[in-house]
């Protein structure tokens, strides 16, 4: 590739052009780039607005993942709405205890883990059996390798087909011939386990002797063959029990539960139990309480992520000695910072709402203060407390509650808007058939969407919506309470939507006002590139015209001097 070329006085390199060799003696090339920077300079000024919309693009993007995190702890405390709403509740979550009464330890008899839906309670439960996978065991062979004529008909050969499953499943049928060899016919039979539910193993008793065992997959089930062809091969197989089929027998309170599993999970709603070893005379206390520890590892992350919110916010504040604004802050003054920072500060401040008269409904009363700068600061003793011995406070305190005078109605989404927390919801449904004609929320009109009751936009009931399943005309009481935890995430999800937040939004201004820059420096690039090639042109036009005028009067100063010469 041709990286410059020649003309005279005038070159192109990389695509500009440059003069050299100039009779002027003039710096041309000085004067061009002058030229250029002079006619650029606005899009340097563009471009270092840019970089500072740029940091600030970073420091929104920084704030939404911190935002984030205030909004996913604020969520396992508000009493999540919807069908999985209880289950990422950390009120709702269960711990479970086990006490043996005699010297075994309870955990190496049974295992149990409780979900939100366990029932907070004990029971006594005694592990009679547990379940054990039925095993049985065929005629030795003298090797895997060794047919099954020679080592269990006396070499006679046989051709038939064995029936393999387990009792109450499917069937499979195996072919078993004199000339199958040991290896053969357990390679046949885990082929088609996955079917039957019976697995094969060869195992080496000693020199000259290995035997097959069959195995059931599942516990609790015996393991059922039968010949279907035309030779018989279960007398010739000669099987004998090794570890009889067993299914799991526990008694709760007194009654006996008895599945073919060693892992229960139907006997006790929310708990599942794993039976270890049966021990007859050994009675475990097992305890469903609140899992308190995480409720509290929850508010500390709560109050943690809210603080590293206000660092944010004092660090993008800050302004120097001299009253300038520090170099880092560069969200000072940003409406959308300002926006979020005073709606956090409010709703925790505010404490919850709706709660019944003279209950304590600021989080100072259970340990949380407002410090400096806007910092939560927490005395955990007092948290222990009030977790220990009033954890309803601290639920009221922190997660969105509703009470219906029907249970036929419930609340399923909310926002802050919330007008009232206690109200009537007139239903009119005059054919019964389930959905409603016309409802109103609190005397306020609201929208039917099927079976659900919706508060209208710009309502005090925007954002409720409800979930009616009954049929009839019918009024319904609605009591509800707002905590914080409620109240800072629904917040946080008007700044966070997608697309419609009013972060997305800053980032797309931001975003817009740098790309409309950058298509203007564009086009002033353009423009100081074409003056800078139009002075060049000048400029060479130039330094031919003063290099044949150097050259006429070199020419002239010859001729004189010859003439002066010759007299």
């Amino acid at each position: 590739m041709v990286e410059s070329l020649g003309f005279g006085n005038l070159s192109l390199a990389g695509g500009t052009p440059r003069l050299t060799g100039t009779s002027s003696k003039l710096d041309t090339e000085a004067l061009a780039r002058a030229a250029y920077e002079a006619k650029r300079a606005p899009a340097v000024r563009l471009e270092a607005r840019i970089g500072k919309n740029e940091a600030k693009l970073a420091a929104l993007d920084e704030l939404k993942g911190l935002l984030q995190e205030l909004r996913s702890a604020a969520n396992g405390l508000r009493n999540p709405p919807g069908i999985l709403g209880r289950s990422e509740n950390l009120f709702e979550s269960k711990r479970v205890f086990l006490a043996g009464s005699g010297s075994v330890a309870a955990t190496s008899i049974l295992g149990a883990t409780a979900d939100a839906s366990a029932a907070v309670g004990s029971v006594e439960l005694v592990v009679e059996r547990t379940a054990t996978a039925h095993k049985l065991q065929a005629q030795a062979a003298s090797a895997s390798g060794q047919s099954l004529a020679d080592a269990w008909n006396g070499g006679a050969g046989f051709s038939g087909r064995l029936e393999v499953g387990l009792a109450g499943g499917e069937k499979v049928e195996i072919a078993v011939s004199g000339t199958t060899t040991l290896a053969g016919l357990a390679d046949a039979i885990n082929a088609r386990a996955a079917r039957s539910g019976v697995g094969a193993n060869l195992v080496r008793v000693g020199p000259g002797e290995v035997r097959l065992v069959l195995s059931a997959r599942e516990t609790g089930r015996a393991i059922e063959l039968a010949d279907v062809g035309d030779d018989p091969v279960l007398p010739l197989m000669q099987t004998s029990e090794l570890v009889a089929a067993q299914t799991a027998r526990v008694r709760i309170d007194g009654i006996v539960v008895e599945r073919a599993g060693n892992r229960i999970d139907d006997a006790l709603r929310g708990v599942v139990l794993d039976l270890y070893k049966a021990e007859p005379s050994t009675t475990v206390t097992l305890a469903v309480e609140p899992d308190i520890q995480a409720v509290k590892e929850q508010v500390g992350r709560f109050v943690e992520a809210y603080n590293a919110l206000r660092d944010f916010l004092a660090k993008h504040s800050r302004v120097d000695g001299e009253g300038k604004v520090a170099a880092d802050a560069v969200l000072f003054g940003d409406r959308t910072l300002r926006t979020i920072a005073r709606t956090l500060a409010q709703e925790i401040g505010s404490g919850a709402l709706g709660l019944a008269p003279g209950a304590a409904s600021t989080l100072r009363a259970i340990g949380i203060t407002i410090g400096e700068g806007g910092r939560l600061g927490l005395e955990e003793a007092k948290l222990d407390r009030a977790l220990l011995t009033n954890l309803d406070q601290v639920r009221s305190l922190f997660e969105f509650r509703a009470t219906t005078s029907s249970p036929e109605l419930a609340v399923m989404a909310r926002s802050n808007s919330l007008a009232q927390t206690s109200f009537a919801v007139e239903i009119t449904d005059a054919d019964a058939d389930g959905t409603p004609e016309a409802a109103r929320i609190g005397g306020v009109a609201a929208e039917i969407r099927g079976r659900r009751i919706v508060g209208p936009a710009g309502s005090g009931f925007d954002g409720l919506e409800l979930a009616w399943i009954g049929s009839g005309s019918t009024t319904i009481t609605v009591t509800a309470s707002q905590g914080v935890a409620d109240r800072v995430f629904n917040a946080l999800e008007e700044a966070l939507r997608p697309g419609a937040g009013s972060l997305a939004r800053a980032s797309e201004e931001l975003g817009g006002v740098n790309r409309a820059w950058r298509e203007q420096i564009a086009l002033i690039e353009e423009r100081a590139q074409r003056a800078r090639n139009e002075l060049v042109e000048k400029l060479t036009r130039m330094e031919s015209a003063l290099g044949l005028a150097n050259t006429m009067l070199a020419q002239l100063r010859a001729q004189t001097d010859a003439w002066t010469a010759g007299r």
